[in-house]
């Protein structure tokens, strides 16, 4: 089984859902799902995180920049509570996490960018089965505790982060179904150039041809499980 990877930077960016054929040297017709990449994606999204103390808004002043969109980000605000915002149960989400993924459904890698305004320390949590939350990523303090939960950078991200991890070495296979947004204090935390995707390259990389034009997306269908 291959490492985990993990590539920092500083950055800034957006988000969308759909499925896309990520270009480049990865492998031939890899597929990727797209989370967060630009403003419609972040529109969309939104209405699905039901669950959560914090506000979410669409943020286009401070977005991922290392990346062929740069456009927005997804801000939460946490000023109390759980600090965070999350749906165990995305409408549409059934992702199969696997070792060498092939099919239209199935994935191996995620990759994330995250920036935190103020206390140090932001999570990015993943719901799956089995084990529910038992899937967590930190930067700096795992400032809620929540454990277990890897440990990705131990510097401070007030600067953006960028991360690409290996699910099934971190967690072996499963079931996504969900994910939590968790700045983790009262403060406010950006998320942004979210993807799932087969091979171990970052297919939305400033150097990467746009995966959305080559994309068949899916958001749209989901969304009406939404509504």
């Amino acid at each position: 089984m291959r490492a985990s990877t993990i590539r920092s930077g500083l950055v800034c960016a957006a988000l969308i859902g759909g499925f896309a054929m990520a270009a480049g040297p990865a492998r031939a017709q890899d597929k990727v799902f797209i989370v967060i990449d630009d403003e419609a994606s972040i529109d969309d999204l939104i209405p699905t995180l039901t669950s959560g103390d914090a506000t979410v808004e669409v943020d286009t002043n401070d977005p991922y920049p290392d990346d062929a969109d740069h456009d927005a980000a997804l801000r939460v605000d946490s000023p109390a509570g759980d600090n965070q915002k999350f749906n165990a149960n995305i409408p549409g989400w059934a992702f199969q996490i696997v070792e060498g993924a092939t099919a239209a459904d199935e994935f191996q890698y995620i990759t994330f960018a995250w920036r935190k305004e103020g206390a140090a320390g932001i999570q990015l949590q993943l719901s799956a089965q089995p084990d529910g939350w038992s899937h967590r990523y930190h930067a700096a303090a795992n400032l809620k505790g929540w454990n277990p939960s890897i440990e990705v950078t131990t510097d401070d991200p007030s600067e953006w982060q960028v991360f690409t991890r290996d699910m099934v070495d971190d967690w072996g296979e499963m079931v996504l179904n969900g994910m939590a947004f968790t700045p983790g204090s009262g403060d406010f935390g950006l998320f942004d150039h979210i993807v799932l995707h087969q091979s171990e390259e970052d297919p939305l990389a400033s150097q990467a041809v746009d995966a959305k034009g080559k994309s068949a997306a899916v958001w749209g269908d989901i969304k009406q499980d939404i509504r």
